[in-house]
């Protein structure tokens, strides 16, 4: 398994999985500052942050009205899809069920920061910046 050098890094200095949470959730403001204003930047984060914390197992089996006997179908689901729950190391495969396994959540983390990385460029290029205070 081969993980990027900025992976190893985040995931040994700076607080591991859940600093590649915050990376995630900080290019996500990033873009949505750069194309909708600082209003929107802030609720996306908000968003995302409800989002994962709303995304629990209970809530999938009450969707899907899965009996108690499915639970762990509902706590699969839950696995792959929040972003949250894929921050913390006790949702993760060790050898024994369907959950992503770690290098599986890295990839998925780095690949969301790719993608919001450039897509940031391409909205700061576009962007008018306006310098106040600089009348003399």
């Amino acid at each position: 398994m081969l993980i990027p050098r900025f992976l190893r890094i985040l995931s040994t200095k700076c607080g591991g999985k859940n600093a590649v949470y915050t990376s995630v959730m900080v290019m996500l403001m990033l873009l949505c500052n750069l194309r909708f204003g600082q209003a929107a930047g802030v609720v996306s984060v908000l968003v995302y942050s409800v989002y994962g914390i709303l995304m629990q197992p209970d809530t999938i089996q009450l969707i899907l009205k899965l009996p108690d006997e499915a639970y762990y179908i509902a706590n699969v689901i839950i696995g792959w899809v929040s972003p949250l729950n894929q921050a913390t190391y006790h949702m993760h495969n060790f050898g024994y069920d369907k959950l992503p396994g770690l290098w599986q959540s890295y990839l998925i983390f780095f690949s969301l920061v790719v993608i919001l990385y450039f897509a940031s460029i391409r909205a700061a290029k576009r962007y008018q910046f306006t310098f106040t205070g600089t009348e003399g």
